[in-house]
């Protein structure tokens, strides 16, 4: 165990010597050896596949036979970087003959981009993230937050921290995670509904309006949790700001009501965001009707799950002030702050007793998602509606999970790590059982569909070459121009803010004028960005040659140079036909509607993992007329188009199309039936891609 964790398991008073009893210490050495690493993740994986065995003895059942190379390999590369291997890859895995080979495949995926970016699709659905929020808001930032947090492999503990506390201007640099709270812009009663359901795995919406009807849990309760973030602001008040009123005072002078009305919206984005450290108290709706309060009473912030933690919040008491001004929402958030002035602070007690040690659901519900992400199905079912009489499947596994979750300090990669070296992946795959919670499903992983993500990229995989070198960086365009616009208000002068309040008066007053200068200002940097490219032609040629030579190092160098310059580097003749292929994670969040990612079944990001891998009529048709004909087929840039434009008679071609779509090699039935076709017709290639990728092979994990 690492000194800091231990140190800050002794601060929350969790007993140390009970940990070292149960033999998850483990002294540091002085130089990390990373084979005495893989060993210690070795036995952790050996003690996942004891507790699963003994789990299915004791039902009287027994695990699946292992997956062949082939099969383990294609599921494992969907498992950690979200898609199909290439033809060659999975091939040189097969033919390989190193004893470790599968560790160390597990290890090169873990640290790879696709891997970050994977991951991302996961988050994103979990979190919600949308490049654009209602009411004007940009949510690159809060995707930039979540893409860097996982680049930098930010322990779960300390991100969960960071977007429960986050305060400042939402569309500011380094403000990112604040767009958790914000997605819920006005509504914290939905806010603390998706927070305790994300990180404690437990349904609680239904005591918004009345007492559970399904758990214990009261409404009184539900608002003393909803109290946590009692007094948050969405935004600053404008008025309150000094400058802002002389420049009112000017805009109105000058153009009446539409120049307030224009300041207002030029300045929204300086005032957008979250503030407030918390009050630690909330109120109870007009209809509450049970007999333990009266309706509109104040109550003060409370834990639902494990209410022996301690929390040092120091909460001022509702009851202690005057009715006038309990039942006025203005005067009470203002007495509430002048009786502890900075010393309430409930949202960062919050976060703190969510993490703590002690509140053991945090760390089982992030290991039972991991799992389900992994297997197909939790221990748990369903993953986020546990109740006091929930058993898992298999309560020692799901128990050693928890404490090995705690044992990693919230490090989910070497989680994943661990879960990857087990035997109990290298099984053949379960068809699932008809109801959640069967033993059986624990003889190896879920046979399942392709999320939509996984589905797309895979489908990039046969059409676009070295896919995860071409990843964006977590920092992308979309969200620098967002800080930078932000930054550009924040020090503009009164005269650039009132230039700016003017065109947008122009918009009110003179809609078709604002439409001619938006045109003129469109022209002017179409040409000023000719100008850029006549000034870099040298580094265009210069690319071109490093490209041609295959220079990597002077590929990326000049492409530096570039984007210094505010230029993308030139794409090749398949660059340019592929320029809009990228990777899910480097698309809009979510992608347009009409998207085939939409079609596969992707979310819209409004509700907490929305997103399905049902079959549909449209998903076919899409996948059939767009994706397939356009994009693999009659593209001949495409990789496997070119490989099979390059293979030596009909047999490499079906070999070929086989290895590079399912991750095999057909067998002698399906090479005969294909070779023949393709000996008469040279457009049966083409048939035989459309009819693998369509295959259930295809879209199913094994």
């Amino acid at each position: 165990m690492k000194l800091s964790v231990f140190l800050r398991r002794a601060a929350w008073g969790v007993p140390v010597f009970v940990i070292a009893a149960a033999g998850l210490l483990t002294p540091a050495a002085a130089d990390p050896d990373p084979s005495v690493d893989r060993l210690q993740v070795k036995r952790a994986a050996a003690r996942i596949d004891a507790l699963a065995e003994r789990a299915l003895r004791d039902h009287h059942l027994t695990p699946n036979g292992l997956a062949d190379d082939a099969t383990w390999a294609r599921r494992t590369y969907l498992a950690i970087v979200g898609r199909i291997p290439t033809a060659d890859e999975v091939r040189a895995y097969v033919r390989s003959k190193a004893s470790d080979k599968s560790y160390e495949l597990v290890d090169e995926l873990l640290a790879s981009r696709g891997h970050e970016s994977h991951l991302f699709n996961w988050w994103a659905d979990l979190l919600r993230t949308r490049s654009r929020m209602p009411r004007r808001v940009s949510g690159e930032p809060y995707i930039h937050w979540l893409k860097e947090a996982i680049a930098n492999n930010r322990p779960y503990d300390e991100m969960v921290h960071e977007l429960l506390t986050a305060n400042g201007a939402v569309h500011e640099r380094g403000n990112g995670a604040t767009g958790y709270l914000m997605r819920d812009r006005n509504m914290p009663e939905d806010n603390m509904s998706n927070t305790i359901r994300l990180f404690l795995g437990s349904r609680v919406e239904c005591a918004q309006c009345h007492n559970h009807p399904f758990d214990k849990w009261t409404q009184k309760q539900y608002f003393e949790m909803v109290a946590f973030t009692g007094g948050v602001r969405y935004a600053k008040n404008p008025r309150r700001d000094r400058r802002v009123q002389q420049l009112s005072k000017q805009a109105q002078d000058k153009w009446g009501r539409n120049g307030i009305r224009a300041l207002r919206r030029t300045l929204e984005p300086m005032f957008v965001g979250i503030y407030g450290s918390g009050t630690g108290a909330a109120r109870l709706p007009k209809d509450y009707q049970y007999e333990d309060a009266k309706p509109q009473d104040w109550v003060t912030a409370a834990p639902l799950f494990d209410p022996h933690v301690s929390l040092d919040t120091n909460l001022p008491d509702p009851s202690d002030l005057p009715r006038r001004i309990r039942n006025n929402p203005r005067r009470m958030k203002k007495a509430l702050r002048r009786m502890r002035p900075g010393a309430i602070d409930s949202r960062e007690a919050f976060a703190g007793w969510m993490i703590s040690p002690q509140n053991e659901r945090f760390a089982t519900v992030i290991a039972n998602r991991t799992w389900k992400r992994a297997f197909g199905r939790g221990l748990i079912e369903p993953i986020d509606d546990i109740k006091d009489d929930t058993k898992p499947v298999a309560p020692e596994l799901m128990s050693y999970l928890g404490e090995l979750m705690l044992e990693l300090d919230y490090d989910l990669r070497e989680f994943e790590r661990t879960v990857y070296y087990s035997r109990l992946w290298r099984r053949e795959a379960v068809v699932p059982a008809d109801v959640p919670g069967n033993i059986a499903d624990l003889r190896g992983p879920l046979l399942r569909r392709m999320t939509a993500e996984q589905a797309w990229d895979s489908l990039l995989t046969l059409v676009v070459e070295d896919l995860d070198d071409k990843l964006a960086s977590p920092l992308t365009p979309r969200a620098e121009y967002v800080y930078n616009e932000y930054h550009k208000l924040a020090t503009a002068s009164d005269e650039e803010i009132m230039e700016r309040t003017g065109r947008l008066v122009l918009r009110y007053t003179d809609p078709e004028e604002f439409r001619k200068q938006r045109r003129r200002q469109q022209q002017e940097r179409r040409a000023e960005m000719q100008a850029k490219r006549r000034q870099a032609r040298d580094l265009y040629r210069a690319f071109k040659r490093a490209e041609r030579a295959g220079d990597e190092a002077r590929l990326k160098k000049i492409t530096e140079e570039l984007r210094e310059r505010g230029l993308q580097p030139p794409g090749s003749g398949a660059g340019r036909a592929l320029r809009d292929l990228q990777r899910a994670s480097d698309l809009q969040s979510p992608a347009p509607d009409g998207h085939l990612l939409r079609e596969l079944g992707q979310s819209k990001r409004d509700l907490i993992e929305a997103g399905h891998s049902d079959p549909t009529v449209p998903q076919v048709l899409a996948l059939l007329n767009s994706f397939l004909e356009q994009r693999l087929l009659t593209n001949r840039q495409a990789l496997l188009t070119r490989s099979l434009n390059e293979a030596r008679g009909g047999k490499q071609a079906v070999r070929t199309a086989f290895w590079a779509v399912l991750g095999r090699s057909p067998t002698d039935a399906e090479r005969r039936m294909w070779q023949k076709d393709v000996a008469r017709s040279r457009n049966a290639v083409q048939d035989l891609v459309w009819t693998l990728v369509n295959a259930h092979e295809f879209l199913f994990i094994q």
